[in-house]
């Protein structure tokens, strides 16, 4: 591996592992490891673990920003998912409103079809029984035609009169 990509900090000892026995728990090991700082590609040095306590208040505060932050993101996006869950209800709301709409605007029409239909209906019984006056009384102009041609006949000789 190259001295770039070395890590600052050694690998876990055994004693900066987790202890299991309760009597060790009870005296902590204080153990001060110093690491000579890794040269990086550029020739520079990394900072030493040890550094000055300004160092690591500013760490600390760092860290402090980045949590702070942290938390007003999981604030920002708790807030956008009650938005977003708002939204759905009333998209939900507006689905089920708009489906009651169109149910009973599918009721009205079927019984404005029907009540279409049976209008339609008698209408053509209205037109076929008007349709059967209109011959009937063909039928009597016909025979009163008749019978005026027949009991009035005119005369060739009467018809050229001066």
């Amino acid at each position: 591996m190259d001295t770039a990509t070395k890590h600052l900090w050694q690998s876990l000892s055994a004693l900066d592992a987790p202890v299991e026995d309760p009597a060790l728990k009870a005296r902590p090991a204080k153990v001060v490891r110093l690491v000579e700082p890794v040269m990086d590609i550029g020739g520079g040095s990394l900072p030493s673990p040890l550094s000055p306590s300004k160092d690591w208040s500013k760490l600390i505060e760092r860290v402090r920003h980045a949590a702070n932050h942290a938390r007003e993101i999981e604030a920002q996006a708790q807030e956008q998912e009650l938005r977003v869950q708002e939204v759905l209800d009333r998209v939900r709301e507006d689905v089920r409103n708009a489906a009651e709409r169109v149910r009973v605007a599918e009721a009205r029409t079927a019984e404005i079809q029907s009540r279409a239909d049976a209008l339609l209906k008698a209408a053509d019984e209205k037109v076929k029984a008007a349709e059967e006056r209109a011959r009937i009384a063909e039928e009597w102009l016909a025979r009163v035609y008749d019978t005026i041609a027949s009991e009035f006949t005119i005369e060739p000789d009467m018809r050229q009169t001066p």
